[in-house]
């Protein structure tokens, strides 16, 4: 990962919610009430963020219940906007590393749609930190190799499971 001194980027790390906000109203999404407290808890989290675990922390946060497949829709919701990746390998979440700050070709490998860019996400088994990596070059060597066997990829990313280099100390 390149470091940079980007203003959005610093923006972004001050004020997470409000730069993810902004950039998705501008974008023409319709933000409710329910979605940014989805978004609050999700930006809360960290590693793999687990559906249940979002619907347990509103339902502690509601006087009324709240039924699994609110907690699901906007989830998915935030898939749309580029924020989340769906990750079934995991059964889960992950906070998508580009909608972390809003830099371009100085930060990133060029993508042709900074919503379905290709990435690695690195899932820790031991103590579940995940780690985004784009890497373009290999990513098209891959499409290269699977499509060479007549095969066609449907997800734009690839989980791996390992050790991080914390745990493994």
């Amino acid at each position: 990962m390149k470091v940079h001194a980007n203003q959005a980027c610093r923006n972004f790390r001050m004020n997470p919610k409000q730069t993810i906000l902004e950039r998705c109203r501008e974008n023409g999404a319709q933000i409710t009430a329910l979605r940014e407290q989805v978004l609050d808890l999700v930006l809360q989290q960290s590693g793999v963020i687990k559906a249940y675990t979002v619907l347990s922390l509103m339902q502690q946060q509601s006087d009324s219940p709240v039924a699994p497949p609110t907690a699901y829709r906007a989830l998915d919701f935030w898939v749309e906007q580029g924020i989340l990746h769906k990750v079934a390998a995991v059964n889960g979440y992950v906070l998508c590393s580009h909608a972390q700050h809003e830099c371009n070709s100085h930060c990133h490998e060029e993508e042709s749609n900074a919503h379905h860019h290709s990435a690695f996400i690195l899932v820790c088994t031991e103590c579940g930190t995940v780690d985004e990596q784009t890497l373009s070059k290999e990513w098209a060597a891959l499409q290269q190799g699977v499509a060479a066997s007549g095969f066609l990829l449907k997800e734009e990313h690839l989980v791996l499971t390992g050790i991080c280099k914390q745990c493994q100390k």
